[in-house]
């Protein structure tokens, strides 16, 4: 009976715990579209697409054509996102509901579609 009661209390741990990472990356995962206050400039507009599975595209929309760069990503703590491509990566910051890219160029704000 002990033995029973230990399985089931152990499998409700796991399954609370897998709920909860479920959760976070739920929160992240779709298309987030830089957000720009004049809605015609839209030459060289950027958006971040995650997927659940820990991968993604970055796709970035010229005039004549569209560049996409895949990448790997990760949630390292309540509002920050490691993207990495190769040996190269960055953070992006979740914010009151937005997603903020910071460079040394300024900051970009994505919302999520």
């Amino acid at each position: 009976m002990k033995k029973q009661i230990f399985i089931y209390a152990l499998t409700a741990l796991l399954a609370c715990a897998c709920g909860g990472s479920r959760q976070n990356t739920n929160g992240i995962a779709g298309t987030w579209n830089e957000y720009r206050t004049d809605p015609n400039d839209d030459y060289g507009l950027s958006s971040w697409r995650f997927d659940k599975d820990g991968s993604g595209v970055f796709t970035v929309e010229g005039f004549s054509n569209t560049q996409q760069l895949r990448f790997r990503w990760e949630q390292t703590d309540g509002t920050t996102i490691r993207i990495t491509t190769g040996d190269e990566s960055i953070d992006l910051e979740l914010s009151n509901g937005l997603l903020i890219e910071k460079s040394g160029f300024g900051s970009k704000v994505y919302r999520k579609r």
